[in-house]
């Protein structure tokens, strides 16, 4: 049900609007977690559901919405319609804010998290849940606290990965190294590759340019991303790239292009993929979002091992990647209700279980994984539990929890920026993060006054 609403979030918007010059992401809004709104008007039966995937993941959720349109018993119907990638689906939910025609749920990916809170477009989903009588009980704990804020839980997960190291098992074995015991550090993939340069593959690691894997390395090394404690205990105000964690990841990124150990394949990650199933690098940082299609599209045994460290001994743990489902504010009672039952049945082990086997994303529900459905297609693809462990391990704290910031996606454009510019020789590593870091100042301060902050 698509419907005209009118709140303080279009004007808010509009002077955000600045803070978005330098990205193609999203920027800001209003005053933090909105309440829903009126529960006065019509509804039809009929809620919107904007999700921002494409390819076998996109079909995923099609399929769900399908099951739910044919089995739920309250006369609602989903529909379901493609808005692009995240980028593109936060561009037209801004716009359709300040028009005043939003959708009734919408798929919003993890960086936009801060930005969702503070606009005041949402109503958050514990308040939904405590309206219906469900409990979070027997979600991944750690997941729902990634959106929980000012201790709310403010949307319901839903996609959620983690990165991992993929690699190729037959050019270990032929380069004489254990395919059984993948690198677990960053000198380890450094040395991996060195035995592994002219054998089968021509490069012993690729990764594409993505800030993304710097904030997982940095929450692996147990490492703040940004101050306030990662945004967690108030409006982060600087981002911690300036140290020497940060700087040593990307020495070593840079010198295993320049030794030619690593190939530089740009910012777009469908070329780090390719390059990988092809059999040109032999190991690949990436996401488990796409363990399956990358797994089908190899010609060779793919292992998957957990995300490595940037020092031996490191006690910290990868933070989730992925989205979560937003419902918009302004609806009426009888909407939301039917908005929550959506979510809830997302959420149930049985769609859980098909999204995490269809896919490759970590299943949400920790009762998924009992199921047969789960274990049988865990058997043909192994690795499918590892991200889901991965976070399982990681110890509670601000810092593997992840930075929570306004501006996220402009930062990790930023983090791009400085990781290009040190693999091309353009700057030092170090002189190149605290570019990055100067670049992103105003930026903040731009979202932090237009959210009131002090």
């Amino acid at each position: 049900m698509q419907r005209r609403v009118f709140t303080a979030a279009g004007a808010v918007l509009t002077a955000l609007a600045l803070t978005t010059a330098c990205s193609a992401g999203d920027d800001g809004g209003a005053a933090g977690g909105g309440s829903g709104g009126s529960g006065d008007g019509d509804f039809d039966g009929t809620i919107t559901f904007w999700y921002a995937m494409a390819g076998r993941n996109g079909e995923a959720i099609t399929e769900l919405v399908d099951r739910y349109n044919d089995e739920n018993d309250a006369g609602v119907t989903v529909e379901a319609i493609y808005q692009g990638n995240y980028n593109d689906t936060l561009t037209k939910l801004r716009a359709s804010a300040q028009s005043g025609d939003l959708p009734s749920m919408v798929q919003v990916n993890e960086l936009s998290t801060r930005f969702m809170y503070d606009s005041g477009l949402a109503t958050p989903v514990q308040e939904l849940a405590e309206q219906a009588g469900y409990s979070f009980d027997d979600l991944n704990e750690r997941v729902v606290g990634y959106y929980t804020v000012d201790g709310v839980v403010q949307s319901m997960p839903f996609n959620v990965s983690a990165p991992t190291l993929y690699y190729n098992k037959d050019a270990f074995a032929a380069a004489g190294l254990d395919p059984d015991a993948p690198p677990r550090t960053l000198d380890d993939i450094r040395a991996a590759a060195e035995q592994l340069r002219g054998g089968s593959t021509e490069y012993g690691f690729v990764s594409s340019i993505d800030g993304y894997l710097v904030e997982q390395y940095l929450a692996v090394a147990d490492e703040p991303y940004c101050d306030e404690g990662n945004g967690r205990e108030g409006l982060a105000t600087t981002v911690e790239w300036d140290s020497d964690v940060t700087e040593s990841i990307l020495t070593w990124w840079t010198g295993m292009v320049d030794d030619g150990l690593a190939i530089n394949v740009g910012r777009d990650a469908n070329n780090a993929s390719a390059a990988f199933q092809a059999g040109n690098a032999a190991m690949m940082t990436f996401t488990s979002a796409n363990l399956r299609d990358i797994v089908d599209g190899a010609d060779f045994e793919v292992g998957v091992a957990p995300y490595p460290m940037p020092r031996a001994g490191d006690a910290g743990g990868p933070i989730l990647g992925g989205g979560s489902l937003w419902a918009l504010a302004g609806q009426p009672d009888a909407a939301k209700e039917a908005v929550f039952d959506f979510m809830a049945f997302m959420m149930s082990p049985e769609s859980q279980a098909m999204w995490s086997t269809r896919t490759g994303y970590v299943p949400v529900n920790t009762k998924a994984v009992e199921l047969p459905e789960y274990s049988e297609v865990l058997d043909q693809y192994p690795g499918l539990a590892l991200a889901g462990e991965q976070l399982s391990a990681t110890p509670d704290g601000l810092n593997t929890t992840g930075c929570l910031m306004g501006v996220m996606p402009q930062a990790r454009d930023k983090m791009n920026d400085a990781i290009e510019a040190s693999l091309l020789g353009v700057k030092e590593p170090r002189q190149a993060l605290v570019d990055g870091a100067a670049g992103l100042t105003s930026v903040i301060e731009q979202y932090n006054d237009s959210v009131g902050a002090n």
